[in-house]
């Protein structure tokens, strides 16, 4: 009786060991299973992947666009005028606005910067000559920057259309008169954003001087606070009475029809990548030593334009801090 109780006990744990062993088999294989499976999915989705990749990098563009969610083609919207926001064209004299009558008072302007630069400026100095109740002479291009333009005024603008365009506004005259040529002038630089106040005061030069001359016309006159019929005059100068000269519209409208003859539309670039802009920065980095010789003596020649950039003459200039935009001089 003892003995059978024993082995029913001892065949009872044999029974119950065997199928914990057959348990463990269970999940054991079912880890490597599942473990097999996943190796195996990864290694498709790996290989599809690859496919994709191989066939997009021939077709997909440089550029990507995403889609608008707006239901107008992003084409049709990228070529048509830009939005104006409401505003418009207000240009036109008050009514309160008077013509200029005629002045024996001169003033001589000589344009500096850029094309750009100059076009405003010049739109100032119609301006301020309007302020300054003086008839302006037809300014003078710079010629002494960088690019060593000879261009007169008429070369770039139309200096007819300039002058018939201004009459009721600023007596415009190509010279000064033989007369008035030889008499002593005030030279001035009239300071940066200056408003009417300033310019009301400084017609007390008249008293001494029959001739001002300004000898920079950029940023001269504040963009705020003017009269409105100043803010228009120099709208009116700017976009009405400084067209290009003949031989520029003709030779900017066959550059256009070239271009619009291989493509219906087209876009220009203005990369400015100039002499100038790269004597300013001093970033001499893939150059050749001539190269960077040619902007160090650059540099020299700004420093006897601009003397608030002399030290580009003095200090030398570690190119890839300046690239970098950090500008660090060491004594």
């Amino acid at each position: 009786m003892g003995n059978h109780r024993v082995y029913h006990h001892h065949s009872k744990n044999l029974s119950s060991s065997r199928n914990r062993k057959s348990s463990f088999l269970s999940i054991t294989l079912y880890v490597i299973l599942l473990f097999a499976l996943s190796i195996f999915i990864f290694i498709l989705y790996s290989s599809n992947n690859d496919v994709f990749d191989d066939e997009h990098k021939t077709t997909m563009p440089l550029l990507r666009v995403e889609k608008s969610k707006s239901k107008q083609p992003l084409d049709h919207r990228l070529w048509e005028p830009p939005s104006s926001q409401g505003l418009h064209q207000c240009d036109k004299p008050t009514s309160k606005y008077k013509a200029t009558p005629v002045w024996d008072r001169y003033m001589t302007v000589r344009s500096n910067g850029g094309l750009n630069q100059m076009r405003t400026g010049i739109a100032d100095m119609v301006a301020v000559a309007r302020i300054m109740n003086a008839t302006l002479v037809i300014p003078q291009l710079d010629k002494s920057s960088f690019w060593q333009d000879s261009s007169t005024f008429s070369n770039v603008f139309d200096e007819l259309h300039f002058i018939e365009s201004l009459q009721e506004d600023v007596r415009v005259v190509k010279e000064l008169p033989k007369e008035v040529e030889s008499l002593p002038r005030a030279r001035k630089h009239f300071t940066l954003w200056s408003g009417v106040s300033y310019y009301e005061e400084m017609t007390q030069l008249w008293k001494e001087y029959q001739v001002i001359h300004v000898a920079k016309s950029d940023s001269r006159l504040a963009n705020n606070d003017l009269p409105i019929d100043i803010q228009r005059l120099r709208c009116r100068a700017l976009y009405h009475a400084l067209r290009f000269s003949p031989s520029i519209e003709i030779l900017g409208k066959t550059l256009v029809e070239r271009l619009r003859s291989r493509a219906e539309k087209y876009i220009a670039l203005h990369l400015r990548y100039e002499k100038d802009m790269l004597s300013f920065t001093g970033c001499t980095y893939g150059l050749t030593d001539a190269e960077s010789e040619e902007l160090r003596i650059m540099r020299k020649l700004v420093c006897r334009v601009l003397p608030a950039d002399r030290f580009f003459k003095i200090f030398a200039i570690q190119p890839i801090q300046l690239c970098m935009g950090r500008l660090k001089i060491s004594t």
